[in-house]
């Protein structure tokens, strides 16, 4: 079972108005309305995705790379293919 920690917020005066009201509204303490929007907002952040590196990122900067031939043979560069 996990234990409570009791931590500090400072509030603008409105908005802790607001979320008494809701509370007595919703007939929750205004600690399980915080608690209930945290959960929420720590669910629906997304996560970053692990994506396999992808070889055309190699081609950024390409142009500064002294190659000549990069648009007509990118192929090679890209993925070693011979055209």
């Amino acid at each position: 079972m996990s234990s409570n920690v009791a931590t500090n917020i400072r509030l603008p005066e409105e908005v802790l108005k607001a979320l008494k009201y809701k509370a007595i509204e919703e007939k929750k303490s205004v600690n399980q309305l915080i608690r209930e929007a945290i959960e929420r907002a720590l669910v629906i952040a997304p996560q970053p995705e692990r994506q396999a590196k992808d070889p055309f990122q190699d081609v950024i900067g390409i142009a500064r790379s002294g190659i000549k031939d990069g648009s007509t043979k990118h192929d090679r560069y890209l993925y070693g293919k011979k055209k």
